[in-house]
């Protein structure tokens, strides 16, 4: 009964919020449009209200980009340009710890390490003091489905999220001792890494298509930092049925749980999707409602096989799904929801949406949803102008007015950081590809201008392919 109060609550909220913008029309722009490298992970706002994130190209010039701009667009720097030699393709996002300080991931090592596992760095937010605070271990083996072994890790593809004691805490999607992944630690100067959980040996056959194991398998998402002292997450793969799971572990290691498995898929026989009750496939993290729910999505299973947005609490005790995509209101959502401010959810499927004609079409959808599963809305489909492919969780810069990445499309061709306002205003953003502006109206852009010059073919992030 506290859960239903609670929702017709946040439905209250949410009808009032959309009254408020009932004479207007939401409109997208673009903040900042990409050439010859993708951004990649969720953005941060710093404190000096400039949005922070990382993009991924694969040269023999720079092994990623970690850049600034401001909310507008009129201002975008390159940090830093990771050299070969500093490590290769930052997959996740920034996380802005308690220091000031931005940290984040690389999936890969140095240029031509062919053993290499990935690293974790720091910067400050005016781009000085880059440094890598740990190299994941090398590469020694690979299990019956081809994943990397090593002894704590390898391929970290999501941000790092900070926990109540200082700690950085993360997952790495394979690695570990089977090849399935790991959940670290690591202290913000470096000093003290720990390995906190490896996932179990793969248990399917060689062959099958399936990653079965007792406890889950690839973690692709960022972990959720509890106020229990618990870190809770989802595995990509793995589980009793090789479809992902949820899963909690305390902070320092103990008390690991499933909370979820993720049941069995069929194929649809027409399209080839995979279907199911509950979802499969959770490639994004989870959301602490602030309600005693968790709030996640799954990139395949649901009725249509396009994904499910659900809600479980800490215990497990329940698993509820709150939506079924269809392809036209979205599919294949890869990254966390988030809450606004109106107290709904909103997130961004990957695929999925519809064309001026109604048609069903594939660049990507922003919606927003009712913590009761009601009122389900597709807010916006992308058609490629603005981006295409969005895949990182939104960030609400002012009331009404969200931000966030999408990995494909824009104005050059590479990917966007967007901007979508409820109250229909736009920006006009810096969507000169590369090139430096004659004037000086766009302010900052040069030395971004030699980052897209230079960065070569970007790398399609890994969680859309």
């Amino acid at each position: 009964m506290s859960r239903i109060r609670s929702a017709l609550a946040l439905v209250a909220l949410g009808l009032f919020a959309v009254a408020g913008h009932a004479q207007t029309n939401p409109a997208v722009s673009t903040i900042v449009a990409f050439s010859l490298s993708n951004p990649v992970g969720n953005l941060v706002q710093g404190a000096d209200g400039a949005l922070y994130g990382v993009a991924s190209p694969a040269t023999s010039i720079t092994g990623g980009v970690i850049y600034r701009t401001t909310l507008d667009g009129s201002d975008v720097r390159t940090l830093y340009q990771l050299k070969p030699d500093d490590a290769l393709s930052p997959a996740g996002g920034l996380v802005l710890a308690s220091d000031g300080l931005l940290y984040g991931t690389t999936k890969f090592g140095q240029a031509g390490q062919v053993d290499g596992a990935g690293s974790i760095f720091k910067i400050a937010a005016a781009g000085t003091g880059f440094q890598i605070i740990h190299r994941f271990a090398p590469v020694t083996a690979s299990n019956q489905d081809g994943s990397p072994i090593n002894t704590n890790g390898a391929y970290p593809e999501a941000e790092l999220v900070e926990g109540g004691d200082g700690y950085l805490y993360g997952s790495t999607r394979a690695g570990g001792a089977n090849g399935t992944g790991t959940i670290f630690k690591i202290s913000r100067d470096g000093t003290d890494f720990k390995s906190l959980y490896s996932f179990a040996a793969v248990t399917s056959a060689a062959g099958s298509g399936l990653t079965v194991t007792v406890d889950g398998a690839a973690p692709a998402g960022p972990l959720v930092a509890g106020a229990d002292n618990f870190l809770y997450g989802t595995a990509s793969q793995g589980g009793t049925n090789g479809r992902g799971t949820v899963f909690r572990i305390a902070f320092d290691g103990t008390g690991f749980q499933v909370l979820h498995h993720f049941s069995a898929t069929t194929a649809d026989t027409t399209t080839g999707l995979l279907e199911n009750a509950d979802g499969a496939t959770p490639l994004g993290g989870l959301l602490d409602g602030g309600d005693g729910f968790l709030y996640g999505l799954t990139a395949q299973g649901g009725t249509d096989g396009n994904g499910v947005v659900f809600a479980i609490p800490p215990d497990g005790s329940t698993f509820t799904v709150l939506h079924s995509f269809t392809g036209a209101d979205g599919a294949r959502p890869v990254a966390e929801l988030m809450v606004a401010s109106s107290g709904k959810l909103y997130g961004v499927t990957s695929t999925g949406g519809v064309n001026s004609e109604g048609a069903t079409t594939a660049l990507g959808t922003i919606f927003s949803i009712d913590r009761a599963g009601t009122s389900f809305s597709r807010l916006y489909s992308f058609d490629g102008k603005q981006g295409s492919l969005p895949s990182s969780r939104l960030l609400e810069t002012a009331p009404g007015v969200f931000v966030g990445i999408a990995t494909g499309a824009g104005s050059c061709s590479y990917g966007t950081v967007f901007r979508y306002s409820l109250a229909g205003d736009t920006v006009t953003g810096n969507t000169t590809c590369g090139q430096k502006k004659k004037n000086n109206s766009g302010g900052g852009s040069a030395g971004f201008a030699v980052l897209l010059l230079f960065a070569g073919l970007g790398l399609l992030r890994r969680r859309v392919a």
